[in-house]
């Protein structure tokens, strides 16, 4: 009985747990919390646009469920979104000719960074999210700066050899969000001096641009794990010639 109990445990289903280490959770969560901090305190500066400050703008924090849901569906190396309903999805591919480290905490760096980067391309013009807006290219920024989106959970999938792109190798990394953003002809955020539209209950955080309400030891090993990511990001060091990427967002209508 005992053997059959064993045999029945090691062919069950087992849910994806995210690849993303402690340290790389931090690192995308960081650089989410970032831009909206600035947004919140009208200080963000989109392509030379000081954008008006957020009234109700939500701390980002890392949800477990959202990160095996987001794991789940990134090993199969999908092309497209999933179309998991009442999430938000941003999606980044990377190709590379040189095989990714066995550590991949350092993509999601890289895809959130690419993400905000659209703000800077592309510009940001309405804190309403019409059709001509979410075309100009800033569908995966908006999703980052979506004020009423508070939870965030990713995965990472290093997909091997991609036939369709040179046999370059192939890394891809999906972020799924709650509450969902990206809802068509919807404020972004509420103008308005910072957190004076915040949720009853809640708290405002004014001391950082970084995740504040830690104690000194927490701290101290976000400090540290963010200085261990910056190291890991500095060895993936890939040249223009041999280094492409792709991002995708999804959007709603309301």
């Amino acid at each position: 009985m005992k053997s059959a109990l064993l045999f029945l445990a090691i062919v069950g289903c087992v849910t994806a747990q995210s690849l993303f280490s402690s340290t790389g959770q931090t690192g995308i969560v960081n650089v989410h919390n970032v831009l909206r901090s600035k947004i919140a305190k009208g200080t963000y500066n989109a392509a030379g646009t000081i954008e008006p400050a957020a009234a109700n703008m939500r701390k980002m924090i890392w949800d477990a469920s959202l990160a095996t849901s987001a794991q789940n569906y990134v090993n199969g190396c999908p092309d497209d979104h999933s179309g998991t309903s009442g999430v938000g999805e941003n999606m980044y591919w990377s190709w590379s000719s040189q095989a990714p480290p066995s550590n991949l905490d350092s993509f999601g760096v890289s895809a959130s960074n690419s993400w905000e980067k659209e703000f800077q391309d592309y510009g940001w013009t309405s804190i309403v999210l019409d059709m001509a807006t979410f075309n100009t290219g800033i569908g995966h920024a908006t999703q980052m700066a979506w004020a009423n989106t508070n939870l965030v959970g990713c995965g990472v999938k290093n997909c091997g050899k991609d036939s369709t792109m040179g046999n370059m190798y192939k890394v891809e990394v999906v972020c799924q969000y709650k509450s969902q953003g990206n809802i068509l002809n919807t404020n972004i955020y509420q103008k308005g001096n910072s957190c004076s539209a915040c949720a009853s209950g809640s708290t405002c955080e004014t001391k950082s641009e970084v995740p504040s309400g830690l104690d000194a030891l927490k701290k101290a090993r976000m400090e540290r794990s963010l200085e261990e990511l910056k190291d890991l990001i500095e060895e993936v060091d890939f040249s223009e010639e041999e280094y492409q990427e792709d991002s995708d967002s999804s959007l709603i209508f309301d």
